[in-house]
């Protein structure tokens, strides 16, 4: 092992694991892992690490991983927590001491308390350690840092230097994950440390979940955070967690929330009888007129077929209320039903619970059942429910679409709602004018709250309608307060002259703040600056930006266009790209500057980063759309964790079909808000679509 070679010629590159939520299935953070080329080292990681403590050059090889990863995850637009491996001898290098990592993340405009500093011993060393890394966790601490300890519960790592160090995160080692749905002595272990982080206060995260079984005990047990191949894989970009482990997490989630709302709902009846009285419930109305079955559908509980057995005996003696199980795959496809009846039958029989208990429920459930379409009308669904033998007669009756689990219907409220239709009937009408009072009210709040920030920030409330231009926006933040700033600017004729789109990190006033500082320095910057290049301007917007936001940690992303007859003008800076879409090439969507984004400059508002900026130019032909916005579109996720993506979204414009700007932008937002569903927005969202519609020639331009 050519030691020397691997730090002198820094052979060494980052990968980002995520630390997932178990929470909300989104990644909270991302672990910096380092790596070689095989043909450099092609060993353990672990290896390297322990022949540079022993050569004495440890704090050489901790110094170059933590600037890589610094500055890749910079690079890459670091927007979650980032976890840094640091071994304690280097806390008491000098140069650690004097403020290394400090000055390596305020020259990448990275928050020091979005940094964790993760203390992975490797030593059996550690009792005389103790005291002393106490102070230096405590120091850096007070410098903005996250302590976390790693490899909690392994040889090197016991309760007593987490009692000592006081860390902000515990990382459980992934010894004591390792199948740990089997063993209850390890189950024991993580549930005591479950209940002291939350009373301490510090984040639980478990290392090296890599089975679905794992993933399901970690979260009956209550851990916070997760980390593994199951969740996610190591990478050189930032990942998101995969499709099959988020539906997991949420499947989990709503289920104990079903399941608690169902118990509250009991508890409160058997407390208050009086004063619970079913209300009728508005109706879906089918295409034939009559109300359809999905209209009375309760969520109920679904499980995974490999879901134990003897997990889902558990869940009916826990909660009696639970009449029956839906089996579902990843993607919600019914495989068969489990009802409370059949599996205490099993288990109650002689031999039942031996024969049964190491069964998964796939090997028990039920594949004949009743599944109904939820557009099908309440008389049909009670009519095919009623047919069946007299042992399935009063179970509950699945309600699908196109095979796709969408809740359950007991026989009991489909016979109230035959012999009550007329008071459904009546209920509805009283119903819809409820939400549409409601939709009054929710509209009439939320122009209030626009106003304010129209009034505020002076954001354009009208698309520019010019004889060349024709454009349309969507502003939707995602809280009162908006991060995403955009204006249009005009030259004396009241022609459109060009606009901008910037989306500032971080959410809430501060970051609404720096938004109405940018428009207006933008504007100036744009209107005093005429037919001068586009990237010197960017530079001096950046350069003014910087100085008046002084201290203020928020930087931003954006564009600028400038119009000129049938002409446009664009710069990026780190912001995404504007698609394109021709006459010539209706079905292909192009990138205006072309897909490898070599133009796209550094963020803004970040003192010390390079000035890279490049401008392009292109000639528009007539009837071209140019569709801008900010990261929120394409990054939003559906009920089954699938990203909407760009990929996905350039297919949507291309078949986008022609017309008017207001147009094309209703047929982009319906299809986006189809995909989301009922997943509320995580970012805010603003989109531009800007229609063309002069003649000329088209061809691209690149200047530095």
């Amino acid at each position: 092992m050519d030691l020397d070679a691997v730090i002198s010629k820094k052979n060494l590159y980052p990968v980002f694991q995520p630390v997932v939520s178990l929470e909300t299935g989104e990644v909270f953070g991302y672990e910096a892992l380092a790596r070689t080329e095989p043909d450099v080292f092609s060993g353990p990681i672990t290896q390297l690490f322990s022949a540079a403590e022993k050569n004495g050059r440890l704090w050489e090889l901790d110094k170059l991983c933590r600037k890589t990863a610094i500055k890749t995850a910079r690079a890459m637009g670091l927007k979650r927590r980032l976890f840094l491996n640091i071994s304690p001898e280097s806390m008491y290098e000098h140069d650690f001491q004097e403020g290394f990592t400090r000055r390596q993340l305020a020259k990448y405009g990275i928050d020091p308390a979005e940094l964790v500093l993760e203390i992975t011993e490797h030593s059996e060393n550690t009792t005389d350690k103790t005291p002393s890394l106490k102070d230096a966790a405590d120091y850096y601490r007070q410098q903005g840092y996250r302590i976390a300890v790693d490899d909690v519960g392994s040889a090197y790592s016991g309760l007593q230097r987490v009692c000592a160090l006081n860390p902000d995160f515990i990382k459980i080692d992934m010894g004591i994950i390792r199948g740990i749905e089997k063993d209850q002595v390890r189950q024991a272990m993580v549930k005591s440390l479950v209940t002291f982080c939350s009373s301490s206060g510090a984040g639980l995260v478990a290392e090296g979940i890599e089975t679905a079984a794992e993933l399901d005990e970690l979260l009956s047990l209550g851990v916070m955070y997760g980390q593994g191949f199951f969740l996610a894989y190591p990478a050189r970009t930032f990942t998101k967690t995969t499709s099959e482990s988020y539906v997991r997490i949420m499947s989990f989630r709503h289920n104990k929330q079903v399941l608690a709302d169902t118990a509250a709902t009991h508890e409160k009846k058997k407390k208050n009888p009086d004063e619970i009285k079913k209300q009728p419930e508005s109706r879906t109305v089918n295409a034939e007129g009559g109300h359809a079955v999905s209209a009375l559908a309760a969520q109920g509980i679904t499980q995974f077929p490999d879901t134990p057995a003897i997990d889902v005996l558990h869940l009916f003696q826990l909660h009696p209320d639970c009449a029956l199980v839906t089996v579902v795959d990843a993607k919600k496809k019914v495989l068969g039903t489990m009802p409370r009846t059949v599996l205490l039958d099993l288990f109650g029989s002689q031999y039942g619970y031996s024969l049964h208990s190491h069964k998964l429920i796939r090997e028990l459930m039920i594949t004949d059942f009743l599944i109904i379409d939820g557009d099908a009308p309440v008389e049909e669904a009670a009519s095919r429910a009623m047919a069946r033998t007299e042992e399935k007669l009063y179970d509950p009756v699945i309600v699908g679409k196109n095979d796709s689990y969408i809740g359950i219907v007991t026989i009991k409220a489909l016979l109230d709602s035959i012999v009550n239709v007329e008071v459904a009937t009546r209920t509805q009408e009283i119903s819809r004018k409820n939400r549409m009072l409601q939709e009054q009210q929710t509209i009439h709040d939320r122009d209030i709250r626009m106003a304010e920030l129209v009034q505020k920030s002076f954001y354009s409330s009208k698309a520019p309608h010019t004889a060349s231009w024709d454009c349309a926006f969507l502003f939707k933040p995602m809280s009162s307060v908006s991060g995403d700033v955009y204006d249009f600017y005009y030259n004396g004729d009241g022609e459109l002259a060009g606009t901008s789109l910037f989306d500032v990190s971080g959410h809430g006033v501060a970051s609404g703040l720096v938004g109405i500082l940018s428009k207006y320095l933008a504007e100036q910057v744009f209107t005093s600056y005429g037919a001068k290049p586009l990237e010197k301007m960017l530079r001096q917007f950046n350069a003014e930006l910087t100085k008046e936001k002084g201290m203020v940690e928020n930087y931003l992303t954006g564009i600028f266009l400038r119009i000129t007859e049938n002409k446009i003008e664009y710069v990026n800076a780190g912001h995404t790209d504007v698609l394109v879409k021709t006459p010539a090439k209706k079905d292909c969507i192009s990138v205006l500057g072309g897909s490898n984004s070599n133009f796209r400059g550094s963020f803004i508002g970040i003192e010390g980063l390079p000035d890279d900026y490049c401008t392009i130019t292109q000639e528009l032909t007539g009837e071209t759309y140019l569709l801008l916005y900010t990261d929120c579109l394409t990054e939003s996720r559906n009920l089954a964790g699938d990203e909407l993506g760009v990929d996905r979204l350039k297919e949507i414009f291309a078949r986008t079909p022609p017309g008017s700007a207001k147009e094309v932008l209703a047929y982009l937002l319906d299809i986006f808000e189809a995909f989301t569903e009922a997943v509320p927005l995580r970012d805010d969202l603003t989109v531009i679509v800007m229609k063309y519609s002069g003649n000329g020639s088209e061809k691209i331009h690149a200047k530095n």
